[in-house]
């Protein structure tokens, strides 16, 4: 089934959010908890005007998350114009899309927009074509996924949406396919918490339709945890999921979305003591060998736990290796 995501014209989603909702049963657990993104992959240097066109795309998505159409439509041109490449329907004009925005925001008052800009290419000074991904949620039904297409020109120091296309994501044909993005994990990786030190290894499984992840808390007292996290793509979903295993019994699930250079895992947990927790792991690639990991919002039993400091891991042993270690481990070697 088809669900092309609303991008920058809300109104060509509207028609298909109602044909899915009446056909969706099985709901995402990110729904309705999407935060604001900042449609930005911006590096610490950028050309001047690319950041100016990047800042507009991130105005955009706080400005839509307020709900305020008239807002919205004024980062449009006056003759712009947005089309549904899978429907072939246009809406073209300002006031026709502060209309379409105005009756969307009615229909869903939870809706939330996020995504990311993957390219921005300078066509002339004061016209920039734009090109990324953006998730909708509406608050009802699974999260709405597509990319875009934007054309944006400089008018008066401001720069507009001129024209936007969106079109709906290709399904990945296989796991692999789904989960080659986060193939860069694979390897040995290192991080130093308060008084404890973790090692974590990541593996493709032997068919390459899963990552395995393992990993080793030492703590300085003599304690230790260790745990496996099995990584996968869910086809009924069509989300990358997890389910984390602990050696004292506790287990969890999660859920996987990449926000711009980040990936968002929504997770929850059973403890050994039947205690329940939830939060967010915002993981940032640094660089090659460097990742950053912070938990936010987390809860324990429905009481709210102070936001964590972001833990800098680094790699260790690189992936070959790693790969070795495990067909080794698959063909019940030694290491």
């Amino acid at each position: 089934m088809k669900q092309t995501a609303l991008l920058l014209g809300i109104l060509i989603v509207c028609s298909r959010l109602n044909w899915a909702d009446d056909s969706t049963t099985n709901k995402s657990p990110t729904e309705g908890n999407a935060t604001a993104a900042t449609l930005d992959t911006s590096p610490a240097e950028m050309d001047p005007t690319e950041a100016a066109v990047r800042e507009q795309l991130r105005a955009y998505v706080t400005v839509f998350n307020k709900h305020d159409a008239a807002v919205v439509a004024n980062h449009w041109s006056a003759d712009g114009v947005s089309i549904d490449l899978e429907t072939g329907e246009r809406t073209e004009g300002r006031e026709s899309l502060q209309q379409e925005f105005a009756e969307f925001f009615k229909q869903y008052p939870q809706a939330r927009l996020s995504g990311h800009a993957d390219t921005v290419r300078m066509v002339r000074p004061d016209i920039a074509l734009v090109e990324g991904q953006v998730t909708l949620v509406t608050g009802e039904g699974d999260p709405i996924e597509s990319g875009y297409t934007a054309l944006l020109v400089k008018e008066q120091d401001h720069w507009l949406i001129s024209n936007s296309q969106e079109r709906d994501l290709p399904t990945p044909t296989t796991s692999y396919d789904a989960l080659k993005e986060l193939e860069w994990l694979v390897g040995t990786w290192q991080d130093d918490v308060e008084n404890a030190s973790v090692i974590t290894t990541v593996r493709w499984s032997e068919s390459r339709a899963f990552l395995i992840r393992s990993f080793n808390v030492q703590h300085e007292d003599g304690e230790s945890l260790s745990g496996t996290q099995v990584i996968g793509w869910d086809p009924l979903n069509k989300q990358i999921r997890s389910w984390t295993f602990h050696s004292d019994g506790s287990f969890g699930e999660g859920f996987a979305s990449k926000n711009d250079e980040d990936w968002m895992i929504k997770m929850s947990h059973v403890h050994g003591d039947g205690r329940v927790s939830s939060g967010t792991q915002v993981i940032t690639r640094v660089d090659d060998e460097t990742i950053s990991v912070q938990t936010i919002g987390e809860t324990i039993d429905g009481e709210l736990v102070p936001a964590s400091d972001a833990v800098t891991v680094v790699r260790i042993e690189d992936a070959d290796a790693a790969v070795n270690e495990a067909e080794a481990t698959d063909k019940g070697e030694s290491p």
